[in-house]
């Protein structure tokens, strides 16, 4: 019945669209009449038009659509399919849509990054990784040019240092920008970092098309994007500790639930620490690093898997994301948890860094005026995405119909007889000359399947994180004559397996996985790596009651019945009955995996709440400030009488000695010949005196200075390093706040209320503090006059 209903709903969607096509296929008849300098006009003519505002891009739509169309054919030899335009369609209209594997996203693509950049703004095409960026980058720029608008990637391939802010500058100044989510991320924090306006280099966020996109800004939305700053202090105990944990036994010792990723200590668990450190009460306050150290060691060593969570590279550890199988350059896991990681594997442990800035990709996004999306798995996040972004996903017809044949699972009771009937499968499949492509969960998995088919003289491609430099290779290859894959889930997504002439006859690529994946998507995703535009193809999973999705999700106790086991497991694989049982077992633990995916996801979104709202204050009167010629919207001298009332206020009985050290170490160095006498200390005569000490201070740093277009630039960079300096202290204490308010539980109160409750609190804080450090910088800032009069600032 549901089934049924989303069908109609996109059927009815799909109505309204093919109106539209219509108009651009009207159009496109024209458009072929046209000279190539005619058709070239059309881009001058379009921007006119909007600069004017005689049109809005709805408008031109049609229109625009068709030139895109037509220049394609010319430039690229390539006509934009009646499907692939609908899909442009459901893109400009800030939707999601899903496109089956082969179907030409990247060319559907143009039509939309067109239009949109026809405003004058930058707009960006965003894709998982930067071979994909840079291969559509280069196959899309002699159409762009071509058409009259600029084209760039949006980062630098291989940097061997730093790339500057100019560098940076000169790669965003285009129409249209490729990159990918990561340098798009870490770019957006280093923009709002900047200290002069000049210095920036981001363009407005106007507009944005995400490519694989249930990938982006589902699936890597929990792991967030985090510049570091200064280290912290180092604890000493990761080594010792996990000698201590080694001495735990799971279910006496400690708990878990690996689900929700979830473990603490027993009672029996305590007692032993307790013994093992010679303390008398292990959760004393004394005792904090150490309880700390403890649940991240029992975290490092019991909830994240090597080869799955992680890898271990050139002596670091390597974040894979889970679902996708792909290295995630630039992530670490933070409030110590990558040091515990390091004390596993035997690494040299690194210094734990505090946060200087932090994004989540739901966020990121958040930030673009309009952004749309292009997945071929995007219909079952579809409620997700409406709760989250309020985005429709319309599925697209293809192109060809899809005659790959989705083969029923084969079903077994252990992962021994599985795995054997899978190197039998393969070992068939490569006798008869088909191409094969083998999935598996892990890279300890793939890693298995090729050694054992290379021991049948079979021979493969390895494809996992740690060799993703050969990865468009090696999907090259995938679809030629007896080719043999072996892949994690990472397997080629956003590259087509292309067939070899001879494949056809035989039947196309074969994908076989190894069990299946968390999140159905992927299951799909995986299986249309066979079967691209009409070609033909098969898919088979394979699965058994061991499987990771049955031991971690399912409550199921088919396997303690002895009289079942005992069976011949021949006969138990052949049986309708089991198939059926172990069937509806794993489709029930995937659900339930699907459903805790979602719920850590908005458990996520909901922490990265508060954040989020403390950013754009943040950013946006950063922004204010380094666009203001003067600093007259500060009144500084208010400032310093609010700064004044809350310290003293706050600080109880003041004597004449406190204000002295106050007036040394806020205003004035040279407080030492201020004379602070007893009367002094009744609050109205403190608040003259101090007064008098900033006005003093304030107007002999304008006299040193002595041009008024500098001292405005002084300010400026004294409030900035005010907001700056109190900004990152905040955001590394809600990271840590974050990592430990599940505590909070244990006493019985809401941990996303206490979250809540605490961040506020602590930003009312900050921002007393950034009013202390903006009337301390300008008070007692050291200032050098350059000779080629820049400023250089000492700040106290």
């Amino acid at each position: 019945m549901r089934l049924h209903l989303n069908t109609t709903i996109n059927r009815m969607r799909l109505k309204k669209l093919n109106k539209m096509l219509k108009q651009v296929n009207h159009y496109s008849e024209r458009m072929a009449q046209y000279s190539d300098a005619e058709l070239q006009q059309k881009t001058i003519e379009f921007q006119r038009q909007l600069r004017a505002h005689q049109v809005t891009l709805n408008d031109l739509l049609p229109e625009a659509y068709a030139v895109v169309r037509e220049a394609s054919r010319r430039i690229l030899g390539k006509y934009h399919k009646d499907v692939q335009v609908l899909g442009a369609i459901v893109m400009h209209q800030g939707n999601i849509a899903e496109m089956q594997t082969g179907e030409g996203k990247t060319l559907s693509a143009t039509m939309p990054l067109y239009l949109n950049a026809l405003a004058g703004k930058s707009v960006f095409l965003i894709t998982t990784n930067d071979y994909l960026a840079e291969r559509d980058y280069l196959e899309m720029k002699p159409l762009y040019n071509w058409l009259g608008l600029s084209v760039s990637l949006g980062f630098v391939e291989n940097a061997d240092n730093p790339v500057s802010n100019i560098e940076k500058q000169n790669l965003y100044q285009h129409d249209i920008i490729y990159t990918t989510n990561g340098h798009l991320g870490f770019d957006y924090l280093i923009d709002n970092l900047a200290d002069t306006l000049e210095s920036k280099f981001l363009p407005e966020l106007y507009y944005a098309i995400i490519d694989e996109v249930d990938s982006i800004i589902l699936d890597t939305a929990q792991t967030p994007l985090v510049i570091s700053g200064a280290p912290r202090v180092q604890s000493n105990l990761f080594d010792v500790v996990k000698a201590f944990v080694a001495t735990l036994k799971v279910d006496q010792d400690f708990k878990m639930k690996k689900t929700k990723r979830d473990i603490w200590l027993t009672e029996q668990g305590i007692e032993k620490a307790n013994v093992y450190f010679n303390v008398t009460n292990l959760y004393d306050s004394s005792n904090f690093d150490l309880v700390r150290v403890i649940h991240l060691s029992l975290r490092a060593i019991y909830l994240l898997d090597v080869n799955l969570d992680y890898i271990v590279l050139d002596g670091e550890i390597m974040l894979i994301d889970r679902i996708t199988g792909r290295m995630l350059p630039g992530t670490k896991m933070q409030a110590g948890l990558n040091q515990a990681l390091e004390a596993k594997e035997k690494l040299d442990i690194s210094n734990d860094m505090s946060v200087m800035a932090t994004i989540t990709f739901q966020n990121l996004f958040m930030q673009f005026e309009r952004f749309s999306g292009m997945t071929a798995t995007g219909k079952l996040a579809e409620k997700e995405f409406f709760e989250l972004y309020s985005k429709i996903v319309v599925q697209i017809p293809t192109a060809r119909p899809v005659i790959r044949e989705d083969l029923p699972d084969r079903v077994f009771v252990n992962i021994h007889d599985k795995n054997s009937a899978i190197l039998t499968e393969v070992t068939q499949l490569h006798a008869q000359k088909k191409p094969v492509l083998l999935i598996t969960r892990t890279a300890e998995a793939a890693e298995y399947f090729s050694n054992a088919l290379f021991n049948l003289h079979i021979p493969n491609n390895l494809l996992i994180a740690q060799n993703v430099a050969k990865e468009s290779q090696m999907i090259a290859e995938a679809g030629q004559l007896r080719a043999v894959t072996v892949a994690t889930s990472m397997a080629g997504r956003g590259t087509d397996i292309k067939l070899a002439s001879e494949v056809y006859a035989l039947g196309g690529l074969t994908v076989l996985m190894h069990e299946h994946m968390e999140n159905s998507r992927i299951d799909r995703q995986l299986r249309g790596r066979a079967g691209r535009q009409g070609d033909p193809g098969q898919s088979q999973i394979f699965i058994s009651l061991d499987d990771d999705l049955v031991e971690r999700w399912s409550d199921a106790k088919l396997t303690k019945k002895e009289r079942l086991m005992s069976q011949d497991h021949d006969d138990l694989s052949e049986s309708l009955l089991f198939r059926h049982q172990v069937t509806r077992i794993l489709t029930k633990a995937q659900r339930v995996a699907e459903e805790q995916g979602m719920k850590l996801r908005a458990l996520a979104n909901e922490f990265e709440k508060s954040m989020s709202i403390q950013r754009q204050l943040i950013y946006r009167e950063r922004n204010r400030i380094l666009e203001s010629a003067q600093m007259e919207t500060f009144n500084f001298e208010q400032i310093a009488r609010d700064v004044f009332h809350h310290h003293f206020k706050t600080s109880g009985t003041v004597t004449s000695s406190d204000i002295s050290q106050y007036i040394y170490q806020n205003l004035s160095f040279s407080a030492v010949d201020v004379e602070v006498k007893a009367a002094t200390t009744h609050e109205t005569a403190v608040m003259t005196l101090l007064m008098a000490q900033f006005k003093q201070q304030f107007a002999k740093n304008k006299q040193k200075i002595n041009d008024d277009a500098l001292f405005q630039q002084f300010l400026r960079k004294a409030v900035l390093k005010a907001i700056d300096t109190a900004w990152i202290e905040q955001v590394d204490y809600l990271q840590q706040l974050k990592a430990n308010v599940n505590q909070r539980q244990k006493g019985q109160r809401n941990a996303m209320f206490e979250y809540h409750k605490v961040a506020l609190e602590s930003f009312n804080r900050m921002l007393w503090e950034i009013k202390h450090r903006i009337i301390r910088n300008v008070c007692l800032s050291m200032v050098d006059q350059q000779k080629n009069g820049d400023l250089t600032i000492h700040f106290p």
